[in-house]
């Protein structure tokens, strides 16, 4: 009798415990991803900042001051899976936005899928890409599909990692058309975006945007007094052809993702429902902007992180209204990576060189056929990658792995070219320096030798149109994260702190499991 009453008791409670976990979840989760934020940039700009956006982050959660993503090179699709799914492209299958497929021969995006067709767009996608949960799907799992969940952003990529698997929504803005596009994989298709299509299409705001400083005439921190006096003004003309693309990298996407987010909010009553937890993921960028006249590009930097603080504080301030910020979990990163604009002006005389793509590949090619005959022995390259044409090596009995051998030493004395690895090398635990080029790649997508180039050097594409090209600078600046909200006590952590460690303090603060491919 003794024994049934104990278990019982301990049947009640463990009832009790769940009932009351189910209980204290937030009402509300709103989890944002913010490509290329910066800690010294939220510093230096603190004074200038309100109270109700990035400084309400900073003073009233737990602030991250250096998150590590761990592996060299992320974007913004491959950082927000692995903050969403706790672990690295190894095992949730996003290496990058955009991927080459061996087996196919195609480039395309990660999460390209035929089998669904887009809404207001061309484009065919879905999450299949993603091998592992994500916080999302773990909280529709949790609420056993209550929850209402929903990602806007402003790239297909991040607003699919962001929606997950479960999601019911998923949009983001087409770069091609200016249009709010999603895919038919997600459910549902909010009225409000929808309605902003036809009755507010961005084609007919573009002629009203006219980006000039927030604080005109004020010091901004460590920008020259002569880029203060000369300000600076663009437009967004519909004539010209990249006008969408240049829209998506200025303040005006963040300002329209926030504007969405509110409607989503009050028309979804996102937060007020009585089923449970409900999720709204978005996306923002402080890129910086590729339409800069100047080659110093911090005025337009600081002004685009003071605008989202506006942006942020509309926001917080209305879920606060509306939900009440003591019953929403926020949590924010950044993107671990900063795309910063080539500086380096011949007469400074800084060291540093360009990198053409398309004669390395020549001349390799050219070192094999000259020792195993003519042919060709490469497929493609892509983002550091080159991928070996498989096929034609082994019609001639060769063994790829050799060549492939041949072809990492024969590329580390070209110029430009600091080092040069196999994927034997890359999956070898003997050489620990290279953990975070093994968590960085999908060897089913992976290219046969990774390069890496000379710090400074300037790396052109040329085996592409239009013809791609980037300064290779290493990544020397502090990415913050930040949670928020639903009983988040005040904290400042140095860091570092592992990226994919930030799912396991969220899944932790709402009572659900982690994602599956935690670290």
């Amino acid at each position: 009798m003794n024994k049934l009453l104990t278990t019982m008791i301990v049947g009640l409670a463990g009832i009790q415990g769940i009932t009351q976990a189910a209980e204290s979840r937030p009402k509300l989760v709103v989890g944002i991803v913010i490509d290329q934020l910066r800690t010294d940039y939220l510093e230096n700009l603190r004074d200038l900042l309100g109270q109700g956006g990035f400084k309400r982050l900073m003073d009233k959660g737990l602030f991250i001051k250096e998150i590590d993503f761990k592996i060299p090179a992320p974007d913004a699709a491959s950082a927000a899976a692995i903050v969403n799914t706790g672990t690295y492209p190894r095992k949730n299958g996003v290496m990058a936005a955009e991927v080459y497929n061996p087996s196919t021969k195609t480039l395309s995006s990660v999460f390209n899928d035929p089998a669904y067709i887009g809404n207001f767009t061309s484009e065919t996608y879905s999450p299949a890409a993603l091998k592992v949960t994500t916080i999302s799907d773990e909280i529709a799992l949790a609420t056993e599909g209550a929850a209402s969940i929903h990602s806007i952003a402003p790239d297909a990529e991040t607003a699919l990692v962001l929606a997950g698997h479960a999601g019911n929504s998923a949009f983001w803005i087409n770069e091609n058309t200016g249009k709010w596009s999603s895919t038919t994989y997600y459910p549902t298709a909010p009225v409000s975006l929808q309605n902003k299509n036809y009755n507010q299409p961005l084609v007919s705001r573009l002629d009203t945007m006219r980006w000039m400083p927030l604080k005109g005439g004020i010091a901004y921190p460590d920008v020259p007094s002569i880029r203060i006096a000369e300000g600076f003004r663009y437009t967004f003309p519909r004539s010209d052809k990249d006008v969408y693309k240049l829209y998506k990298s200025s303040p005006y996407v963040n300002s329209d993702i926030t504007d969405a987010a509110i409607d989503y909010i009050r028309d979804m009553h996102l937060g007020s429902r009585s089923e449970g937890t409900d999720v709204l993921n978005l996306g923002f960028t402080l890129a910086p902007y590729p339409g800069v006249s100047k080659g110093d590009g911090r005025y337009e930097a600081e002004d685009a992180y003071l605008r989202l603080d506006n942006d942020l504080g509309k926001l917080f301030n209305e879920i606060d209204r509306r939900v009440g910020l003591e019953n929403t979990l926020v949590y924010v990163t950044s993107t671990g990576y900063y795309s910063e604009p080539a500086t380096n002006d011949a007469k400074f005389k800084l060291p540093g060189g360009s990198f053409s793509v398309k004669r390395a590949l020549s001349l390799l090619n050219s070192f094999l056929s000259a020792k195993y005959g003519n042919g060709s022995y490469i497929d493609r390259y892509n983002d550091s990658q080159i991928y070996l044409d498989s096929k034609a090596i082994e019609d001639r009995g060769l063994d790829i792995n050799k060549i492939a051998e041949e072809s990492r030493d024969f590329l580390v004395k070209i110029s430009g070219i600091s080092d040069a690895y196999t994927n034997s090398d890359l999956m070898s635990p003997a050489v620990p320096q290279l953990e975070g080029h093994r968590l960085a790649i999908d060897p089913k997508l992976s290219g046969d030798i990774l390069i890496e180039f000379n710090p400074g050097w300037q790396i052109t594409d040329d085996t592409v149109y239009p013809v791609k090209i980037k300064e290779n600078k290493t990544t020397a600046y502090s990415s913050p994260a930040f949670i928020m909200g639903a009983g988040t006590a005040p904290e400042i952590a140095e860091g570092p702190v592992d990226a994919a460690a930030i799912a396991k303090r969220v899944a932790s603060r709402l009572h659900i499991r982690p994602p599956t491919g935690m670290r």
